[in-house]
């Protein structure tokens, strides 16, 4: 008896260590996301990175619109894009925190010459 509510105590730990890091995990990856998006926003124009990042981003199942991100592009082909966002911690369907989140990843066009 003593055994199985070890067992069940360690999963219950797993599952609320595993619900409080699931909001940083995500925003690790959409962090990686927006990279992807400066990157090739130093290529294209506003409009279409900004259909790129959201394509990516519903391929990835983040529910992030076109409200929640900028995109800005200088004379020097420099593009700064800007996700705001909210996500929350949740346990066995119960909220717990409501985060928000700013994430914002800057590249600047690189021209090689030979």
């Amino acid at each position: 008896m003593k055994k199985l509510f070890l067992t069940a105590l360690t999963i219950a730990i797993v599952i609320v260590i595993g619900s409080a890091l699931r909001p940083y995990w995500n925003r690790y990856w959409i962090q990686k996301d927006l990279d992807v998006a400066a990157v090739y926003g130093t290529k294209n124009t506003e409009e279409h990175t900004m259909q790129f990042l959201l394509d990516k981003l519903k391929e990835d199942g983040y529910s992030i619109t076109e409200n929640d991100i900028s995109i800005e592009k200088d004379s020097k082909n420099t593009v700064t894009v800007t996700a705001r966002y909210t996500d929350k911690i949740s346990i066995f369907g119960k909220e717990i925190q409501k985060l928000d989140f700013t994430v914002s990843a800057t590249e600047r066009e690189v021209k090689e010459y030979y």
